[in-house]
C-alpha cells in the first residue's frame, strides 16, 4: 500500500495504481498472489476500472486504507484456506508413508533380532552379536541403516562393549527382547524425526516453486492476451485470435503448453469455433479478459497438479537414492576407520593414519572421494597436521569415533547437498527439454493432419 501511496495521502488513486502496477515487480508479484480477484485485476488494464469500482465501497474515486485492508483480509482469508487445504493433504500423505515405514522398520527389526538370537532365548548374547554382525548381510544393512548410534557401534568391535552398556538397562550382560525394542523405538522416533523435518524442507522448496511458475505463468498469460488483442479493446475478435495462432510462435507455444483444452484448440483451425464458444460465456462474439482469465486458472490449476505429480515422483526417487547413498557412505566410513584403527582402541593415533594412507587403497579412495576437506588432508603429509587440528576437537593428540563421524556427518551433508543441487539443474533442463520436444511434436502432429485433411 505504502508503495503504491507516492503521495503518502492515505489513499490510492487511479494513476498511482496505474503507475505502480507497469514499474514495480513487487507490486505486481504480490498483487498476483494475494488471493483476492479484484486486487488482481488490478493488473489488468481493461479490468482496473471495474476493479477499483468495487474495492472503492465509500464511492469516494480512491481506495482508502480501510477499503484496501477489506480486501486484503478477503485475500488473506483465501490464501490461508489454499494453504489448509495443502497442509491437510500434506499431512494424510505423510500419515500414510510413516504408518508404512513404521511397519517395515518395526518389521525388519525384529526379523534382526531373532536372526541374531541363535538359541532363541530371548536375549542377545556377545557372542551371538559377534558372529551376526561379523556374517550376516541382513543384520549389518540393518544396524548400518537404522539411525541409532548404539545400535550401529555393535558393527564396531571398538565400541562393541560400550554399546552393549547402553542397550543393556538392567546390567544383566545381554540384550533382552524389551531393550532391544527399546533401542528400537529410539532409532524409529529419530528415522520419523528425520522424514518430518525432510518433508517441511520440500514444502518451502514446493512453494517457492508454485510461487514463481504462478508468478511466470501469469505474467506470460497476460502478455499473450495483449499480443493477441491487436485493436487494444480488452477483447479478442475471431480474427485477432486466428492471425496470431499462425503468425505469433510466442502466443502458439505458450497456448500448445497452458493445461487448458479450449485455450489449447484456438491452435486447431477445425475446432476453434467450438472452442471460442466454449471460452465466450457471455456469448458475445469475442473472448473478454474475464473471459480469459478463467480459462487461464484453469490452466494454471492443471499445471500445478501436473507440477505437484512431478515434484512428488522426483522426490520419492530422490529420497530413495540419497538413503541408499547415505547408507552406503556411513558404512564404507566406518569400514575404513575401523581399516585404520589397527588396535581396535576407538581413536585414530597420528602413526595408524599415516600407515593407513601410504598402504591401504580402500582407505585412500574413501578420503580422496568424501568430499570433506580435512578428510581429504589426512592424505597429505604437509596438510597432516592441521587436519587433525581441526578435526581432534578435544585436543587428545588422537581422532575418536566420535569426532571422525562429526567429520563424516559434515562431508555427508556436502554431498547430499550437492546431489540436490545437481538434480535440480537436472530437473530444469529436463524441462526445457521436454518443453521444446512437446511443442515441436504437437506442431508437427498438427501440421501432418492439416497435410492429410486434403478437403
Amino acid at each position: 500500500f505504502e508503495m503504491i501511496d507516492k503521495d503518502g495521502s492515505g489513499s490510492l488513486a487511479i494513476d498511482e495504481i496505474t503507475r505502480a502496477v507497469k514499474e514495480d515487480q513487487e507490486v505486481i508479484d504480490f498483487l498476483e498472489n494475494c488471493g483476492e480477484p479484484n486486487l488482481q485485476f488490478l493488473l489488468r488494464p481493461k479490468r482496473l476500472k471495474k476493479a477499483l469500482e468495487a474495492l472503492d465501497t465509500d464511492k469516494s474515486g480512491e481506495v482508502d486504507e480501510e477499503e484496501w485492508d477489506e480486501a486484503i483480509h478477503r485475500g488473506l482469508a483465501a490464501r490461508l484456506e489454499q494453504l489448509r487445504e495443502e497442509r491437510e493433504r500434506r499431512e494424510r500423505a505423510a500419515r500414510a508413508e510413516d504408518e508404512a515405514f513404521s511397519a517395515a522398520f518395526l518389521n525388519a527389526a525384529r526379523e534382526v533380532f531373532m536372526l541374531m538370537d541363535k538359541d532363541d532365548s530371548g536375549s542377545l548374547s556377545h557372542q551371538e552379536i559377534l558372529g551376526a554382525v561379523k556374517t550376516n548381510a541382513e543384520v549389518k544393512k540393518f544396524l548400518n541403516d537404522c539411525g541409532d548410534r548404539n545400535l550401529q557401534y555393535l558393527l564396531m568391535p571398538s565400541k562393541l562393549e560400550a554399546s552393549l552398556k547402553a542397550i543393556d538397562s538392567d546390567g544383566s550382560g545381554e540384550i533382552e527382547l524389551p531393550e532391544w525394542e527399546a533401542a528400537i523405538e529410539t532409532a524409529l522416533k529419530a528415522k520419523l524425526a528425520q522424514r518430518a523435518a525432510d518433508r517441511e524442507r520440500r514444502a518451502k522448496e514446493a512453494a517457492a516453486e508454485i510461487a514463481a511458475f504462478t508468478a511466470e505463468f501469469l505474467n506470460a498469460a497476460r502478455k499473450v492476451f495483449e499480443m493477441i488483442d491487436k485493436d487494444g479493446s480488452g477483447s479478442l475478435a475471431i480474427d485477432e485470435i486466428t492471425r496470431a495462432v499462425k503468425e505469433d510462435q510466442e502466443v502458439i507455444d505458450f497456448l500448445e503448453n497452458c493445461g487448458e483444452p479450449n485455450l489449447q484448440f484456438l491452435l486447431r483451425p477445425k475446432r476453434l469455433k467450438k472452442a471460442l464458444e466454449a471460452l465466450d460465456t457471455d456469448k458475445s462474439g469475442e473472448v473478454d479478459e474475464e473471459e480469459w482469465d478463467e480459462a487461464i486458472h484453469r490452466g494454471l490449476a492443471a499445471r500445478l497438479e501436473q507440477l505437484r505429480e512431478e515434484r512428488e515422483r522426483r522426490e520419492r526417487a530422490a529420497r530413495a537414492e540419497d538413503e541408499a547413498f547415505s547408507a552406503a557412505f556411513l558404512n564404507a566410513a566406518r569400514e575404513v576407520f575401523m581399516l585404520m584403527d589397527k588396535d581396535d582402541s576407538g581413536s585414530l593415533s597420528h602413526q595408524e593414519i599415516l600407515g593407513a594412507v601410504k598402504t591401504n587403497a580402500e582407505v585412500k579412495k574413501f578420503l580422496n572421494d568424501c568430499g570433506d576437506r580435512n578428510l581429504q588432508y589426512l592424505l597429505m603429509p604437509s596438510k597432516l597436521e592441521a587436519s587433525l587440528k581441526a578435526i581432534d576437537s578435544d585436543g587428545s593428540g588422537e581422532i575418536e569415533l566420535p569426532e571422525w563421524e562429526a567429520a563424516i556427518e559434515t562431508a555427508l551433508k556436502a554431498k547430499l547437498a550437492q546431489r540436490a543441487a545437481d538434480r535440480e539443474r537436472r530437473a530444469k533442463e529436463a524441462a526445457a527439454e521436454i518443453a521444446a520436444f512437446t511443442a515441436e511434436f504437437l506442431n508437427a502432429a498438427r501440421k501432418v493432419f492439416e497435410m492429410i485433411d486434403k478437403d
